[in-house]
């Protein structure tokens, strides 16, 4: 009994139980394009991610792949958005960029995952998450807010306002800029004054598409590669003031 307790305790110790990080099906079968780094799979490939979700991503037969869901500030720290061992985790993630049917946090988690489920280490891992974080796709359901009467005048004033007033990492567009109505309104007891006003004006709201610079990647990558931090703390980098 003795024995069998030390043995299960130098598994434990020696990591011999492997972490969870899913499973890619098997094998990955491409075909190179005629273009620089394009690829063509030439049947399913998938991703089954880790417990307790174990969230299913594919890969279509017939889908072409370049990997530029990966920012190109971070390329040089894996030779090529294709190349080696990233490459699986790669055509997973550019396929999850383009469908969009699971949130952009989502996709960008399962793109670390993939890459430890492909034997990534934790650090270029996490130097890797950190770039597709802070500067890869995002998106989000646009939300369609429509504007209150506004006098013609001072529409433009009013709409700098409200997308000032933005909670940071969204912006605003102006989709549809309504009518002109014209209407007569009271200025006191015996004055009026004829105004024209904006009506039916719909400003749509989405994610901002996070600028991408090697100075800001090459300083979050020092400071992954310094502090080992967690996917959490990656997640809440100050990136613009590393």
């Amino acid at each position: 009994m003795r024995v069998e307790l030390l043995a299960v305790m130098l598994v434990l110790s020696s990591g011999a139980i492997a972490q969870d990080w899913g499973k890619f099906s098997s094998p990955l079968n491409v075909e190179l394009m005629k273009t620089n780094r394009d690829i063509r799979l030439l049947q399913d490939f998938t991703y089954t991610g880790p417990r307790p979700g174990k969230l299913f991503w594919l890969a279509p037969k017939d889908t072409i792949s370049d990997g530029a869901s990966i920012p190109k500030v971070a390329w040089g720290v894996v030779g090529g958005p294709l190349d080696g061992q990233y490459r699986q985790a790669a055509i997973i993630h550019d396929v999850a960029c383009v469908k969009r049917t699971r949130s952009w946090q989502d996709t960008h988690r399962a793109f670390y995952t993939g890459m430890r489920a492909a034997g990534i280490g934790e650090t270029q891992a996490k130097v890797m998450y950190g770039a597709v974080y802070h500067f890869g796709p995002r998106w989000a359901e646009p939300e369609f807010v429509k504007i209150p009467r506004i006098r013609k005048a001072t529409f433009d004033t009013e709409f700098a306002q409200f997308k000032a007033a933005l909670p940071p990492g969204k912006e605003a567009e102006l989709i549809s800029d309504g009518r002109v109505i014209s209407r007569t309104v009271s200025d006191g007891l015996f004055t009026s004054e004829s105004i024209d006003e904006v009506v039916g004006a719909v400003v749509e709201v989405r994610e901002v598409q996070p600028p991408a610079t090697q100075a800001a990647f090459d300083k979050m990558r020092s400071e992954i590669e310094r502090s080992n931090p967690s996917l959490d703390e990656i997640e809440k980098l100050p990136v613009s003031n590393l």
